[in-house]
């Protein structure tokens, strides 16, 4: 079979669109996940034993469960109990739940990785927590949790492909509609690969320059 890559200079106005919903989504789960994840963390800290047993049940629940079951159940049994979202919003709802538990486990590592001591100091000081929280301890995490935290921003990325599942016109989505039409697949699919591959790349290069730059942090200055 001869390869005609000609095709792609028709069908490339559906592929662009769902790679433009790609990123969308991509970007939607990691702006409301990130901040889910950091209030993870800090619950799964936190003094109460109950709440601390409730995020760690939680997490261990959500990071269980296939995500594309989670993604059925925002999108099919919701609307059992009178809660209708369309595709798209179903889609960031399921994904941020999901990965919110997965970036919790990112930054609570981060978090241990600071010296209690530091939130002592800063306490004997009469700084308030936000304040200690903002100031002293996050700025010490985010070297050691950028790095994995990127790592899971590309699994977000590949993730989306599920949302092909309830008719979200991503990526994958835009490639089989296009295929279907064109006989095509290889083409296609091959095209679809390739843009992966590149917004994957800006994901992973984020990752080695956070690497460096935590590197960086951790490294211990001469005198």
């Amino acid at each position: 079979m001869k390869l005609d890559f000609s095709i792609l200079t028709v069908v490339w106005p559906a592929l662009l669109n769902g790679t433009l919903v790609t990123i969308a989504l991509t970007l939607s789960v990691l702006a409301i996940a990130t901040p889910l994840g950091i209030l993870v963390a800090l619950g799964r800290g936190a003094r109460s034993s109950a709440l601390r047993s409730g995020l760690a049940a939680a997490s261990w629940v959500f990071r269980g469960v296939p995500p594309l079951l989670i993604l059925f159940f925002a999108f099919f049994a919701l609307p059992v109990v009178g809660v209708k979202l369309p595709p798209l919003p179903s889609a960031i709802i399921a994904m941020s739940a999901y990965m919110a538990f997965y970036f919790g486990e990112v930054f609570r590592s981060g978090l241990l990785s600071v010296p209690a001591g530091q939130w002592r100091a800063a306490e004997a000081l009469g700084l308030s927590p936000v304040h200690t929280l903002l100031r002293i301890v996050l700025p010490q995490t985010l070297p050691a949790a950028l790095p994995p935290y990127i790592s899971h921003a590309t699994e977000v990325l590949k993730g989306t492909a599920l949302a092909a599942a309830v008719a979200v016109p991503e990526l994958t989505s835009a490639a089989k509609q296009v295929f279907v039409v064109t006989y095509r697949p290889f083409e296609i699919l091959i095209a679809a690969a390739a843009i992966y591959a590149v917004l994957d790349s800006a994901l992973l290069l984020l990752q080695w320059r956070g690497e460096r730059w935590a590197a960086r942090r951790r490294a211990v200055r001469p005198r």
